[in-house]
């Protein structure tokens, strides 16, 4: 059983036209990022805009959003790679449409640095994605690539993000690895960026974007209704655009960030436009093989499900397309 919340929005449409736009039902996280995604697409209607009426639905986690998706309640959901990998391998023909790119990694205290981080032992990191997070599963893998024994110097202790920010704020934790607009509350308290994904990336040789997360939905679906996924995604770049050009849009949803200090405003506002895939094509897919190839080394079937081998139709066969058209 899932609990719903379902936020019908008032669409600048003309009443006698009103009827006649196909319903699209997205399924987002309650308390999300995403949500100032879907609140810009409302207020400046940019789903009418685009030939459909948007429904949000609001879930109070991952797993009550992924269980409407297959049973049809919503029609799209924001997930990522590996639950559509574990997914397809189950026989369920999902696919993603990829909108972020992995970001953030390790933070530790001002006066902390990774060496000593990953010098000394009996030191612990709060993580809060659990054990396949993956940052989580990509610290391993550079720990595995330069010869060290991460688990002689880390002990992984995982939580919701808010509570592992505050046992970090009380030092309790020596590291963390957060979802980003929980890091951006770290660095407005003076903690700071220790090793980056990118970092990381590059260690294990990997020179572009990894696109993990985006928009997930039924193959079979995507393949009645083109016309209206594709509306979708041009509705949801826009949203983006206007996020990333447009200081007044942020303004405008102030309330939703739920910053609770103007530092933090402006970092979430900063930091924004750098969790975004900036593009996608083929060596972005090349880049997730590299990355698919890695994790399925470390993570195991509880990351990848029964799937060993990356397979690019794992995207939606139009989302090169649609990445070349966008705003």
């Amino acid at each position: 059983m899932f609990l719903i919340t379902l936020a019908i929005f008032a669409l600048p449409v003309n009443a006698d036209t009103a009827d006649e736009l196909p319903v699209l039902k997205v399924g987002v996280l309650q308390f999300g990022t995403i949500n100032w995604e879907m609140d810009t697409i409302v207020h400046h209607g940019l789903d009418s805009a685009n030939g459909f009426s948007l429904e949000v639905h609001n879930f109070a986690s991952k797993n009550a959003s992924a269980v409407a998706l297959q049973s049809g309640a919503v029609d799209i959901i924001l997930s990522d790679l590996f639950w559509v990998s574990r997914q397809r391998s189950q026989g369920k023909a999902y696919v993603l449409m990829p909108t972020t790119k992995a970001s953030g990694g390790v933070y530790t205290r001002a006066d902390k640095s990774i060496a000593q981080l990953l010098r000394n032992t009996n030191q612990s990191i709060g993580v809060a994605g659990g054990a396949v997070d993956k940052n989580w599963l990509l610290l391993q893998a550079y720990a595995k690539h330069n010869k060290m024994d991460l688990s002689a110097h880390l002990s992984p202790k995982f939580g919701a993000p808010p509570l592992l920010n505050r046992f970090m704020l009380a030092d309790e934790l020596d590291a963390i690895i957060n979802f980003w607009h929980y890091n951006a509350r770290l660095e407005a308290a003076g903690y700071r960026l220790a090793l980056s994904v990118m970092t990381m990336l590059t260690e294990l040789n990997i020179s572009s974007d990894v696109p993990l997360l985006g928009w997930v939905f039924a193959q079979d679906w995507a393949a009645r209704e083109p016309d209206l996924v594709k509306s979708f995604m041009h509705a949801s770049m826009a949203a983006k655009q206007r996020l990333v050009t447009d200081a007044g849009e942020w303004e405008r949803i102030r309330g939703l960030t739920k910053a609770e200090s103007e530092q933090v405003f402006m970092i979430l506002k900063e930091q924004y436009p750098q969790t975004l895939l900036s593009q996608f094509g083929a060596d972005e897919i090349a880049a997730t093989k590299a990355l698919f190839d890695i994790f399925a080394d470390i993570g195991g079937h509880a990351l990848m499900g029964q799937v060993d081998v990356f397979e690019p139709n794992i995207y939606w066969s139009e989302a090169e397309k649609v990445w070349q058209t966008k705003p």
